[in-house]
């Protein structure tokens, strides 16, 4: 599998991301009471509309409904600017081991811009979202992977870490 991911798929598309799977983080809602969420800042290299966001799933608990949110991402700062768009994709059992597809509607993105994205789970139950695997120093260099809880809104970002995720891009 490629690592940091940023080919060419046709004439006009390429994606961004980690392919490397190894790990996985939950998001939704656990028993314990507490809502996990889990995100991911990317960049790309020449305008385009974001297509698809694409993440693994290696397990559901159960039938929920997860959302993933786009945003503007001030990297300096480390902070998720105005929300871009918000997309749903009903998830249960048939989708364990396989690629989570969030349609973007082709959205406009600019180059050499810090994008990030946010997951979770309404209405019950919890996906593990892969992980690129730990041994892997920094699969995917142009972002960093977010977690955050009910507990903890703001969340952590983690450098070395990157979801399981590619972004296509069609460009301009």
């Amino acid at each position: 599998m490629k690592k940091n991911v940023s080919s060419t798929t046709s004439l006009h598309h390429y994606d961004v991301g980690n392919e490397i799977n190894g790990h996985f983080y939950w998001v939704g809602h656990c028993s314990n009471g507490i809502h996990y969420s889990a995100g991911q800042t990317f960049n790309i290299k020449q305008p385009g509309r974001l297509r698809a966001i694409k993440l693994f799933s290696e397990m559901v608990t159960a039938h929920t409904d997860a959302s993933i949110t786009l945003f503007e991402f001030d990297e300096r700062n480390h902070v998720w600017q105005k929300p871009l768009l918000e997309k749903h994709v009903k998830v249960d059992h048939s989708t364990d081991g396989q690629w989570l597809e969030f349609n973007m509607d082709g959205i406009v993105l600019d180059a050499h811009r810090q994008y990030g994205f946010k997951i979770s789970c309404n209405n019950g139950g919890m996906i593990a979202i892969g992980e690129g695997s730990w041994t892997e120093k920094d699969p995917y260099p142009d972002g960093e992977e977010w977690t955050g809880s009910s507990e903890n809104a703001s969340g952590s970002f983690y450098r070395n870490h990157d979801l399981t995720f590619l972004a296509t891009i069609e460009g301009r």
